[in-house]
């Protein structure tokens, strides 16, 4: 087999396999309703720690900008921002990668 026809072959393979892969959507197995209650309760644990962490790092901004050490005191109100973000944007995240 020559190169050209080679790479002819191989081009239409390639063009063609993906096409037969299957891709099912996620279906959820018999008897695994209680995991959706244990994601929702840790979900909420979640909002319930870093709403506590930026009042904590709110009081802390606070007394530091009394100190004059406002910066110091900045990223423990962001880093709790910030996982909030996460925390809120995981299940959308899971979703999309799993097309969802």
């Amino acid at each position: 087999m020559a190169l050209p026809e080679l790479i002819t072959a191989t081009t239409h393979l390639l063009g063609v396999l993906p096409l037969q892969i299957p891709n099912p959507d996620p279906v959820q197995p018999p008897g695994t309703q209680g995991v959706e209650t244990i994601l929702a309760w840790l979900k909420w644990i979640g909002f319930a720690v870093v709403a506590g962490a930026i009042i904590v790092g709110g009081i802390g901004i606070a007394v530091a900008l009394r100190r004059g050490e406002a910066g110091d005191a900045l990223p423990k109100i962001l880093w709790p921002m910030a996982g909030a973000i996460v925390i809120g944007g995981g299940i959308g995240m899971v979703s999309a990668l799993m097309g969802g």
